[in-house]
C-alpha cells in the first residue's frame, strides 16, 4: 500500500511539474507577444519604404554600426553607410519592386534584442522594363533603443538558379 501511496504521490507531482512547465511556457509566450509584434510591425514598415523605394527611409530603421551592418549574398557591407550606397545604387535601375513573404519567424533574445527570420519573394522591374522574381531568405537582429526598435544587422541571401 505504502508503494502505491508513493506512486500516486511521484505521478501527482510529475502532473503538477507539466502542468506548471506548460503553463510556464505559455506565461513566457503572452511576455513576449508585444516584443514579436513591435517586431513584425517594424519590418512591415522596412518593407513599406523598400517598395516605396525610399532607400533613406529603410535605412532609417537602421542603426549606425561599422561592424557588418548589412551581408548581402556573401558580400559583407561592413558600414551602414556602405549598405546604404549599394541599396541606393541597386535602386536606380528598379522602377518597381514588392515583396510577398511567405514566412515570419520571431525569436525575443532580452527584452531589448529580436532577431527576425523570413523568406519570401521579391518581384522587381527594371527601368529598362524587364521583369523577374527571387525567391529570398533574411535575418534580421533588433535592437531597442531609446523604446525605439531598430535593425543593428540585415542578413539577405538568394539560392542560386
Amino acid at each position: 500500500m505504502r508503494t502505491v501511496s508513493r506512486c500516486g504521490a511521484l505521478l501527482l507531482a510529475c502532473a503538477i511539474a507539466a502542468a506548471a512547465g506548460q503553463r510556464g511556457a505559455a506565461d513566457a509566450r503572452q511576455g513576449t507577444q508585444p516584443i514579436e509584434d513591435a517586431i513584425l510591425a517594424v519590418h512591415a514598415e522596412m518593407t513599406r519604404a523598400g517598395e516605396a523605394g525610399d532607400v533613406d527611409r529603410l535605412f532609417g530603421y537602421m542603426l549606425d554600426t561599422d561592424k557588418g551592418s548589412v551581408v548581402q549574398n556573401g558580400v559583407v557591407l561592413a558600414t551602414r553607410q556602405d549598405a546604404l550606397d549599394r541599396t541606393k545604387a541597386g535602386f536606380r535601375a528598379i522602377s518597381s519592386v514588392r515583396y510577398r513573404w511567405t514566412r515570419h519567424l520571431v525569436s525575443v533574445l532580452s527584452p531589448d534584442v529580436a532577431v527576425l527570420t523570413a523568406e519570401g519573394e521579391s518581384s522587381a522591374t527594371t527601368t529598362g522594363g524587364e521583369t523577374f522574381s527571387r525567391p529570398f531568405a533574411q535575418t534580421v537582429v533588433f535592437v531597442r533603443r531609446d523604446g525605439v526598435w531598430k535593425a543593428i544587422h540585415a542578413h539577405q541571401s538568394s539560392p542560386l538558379r
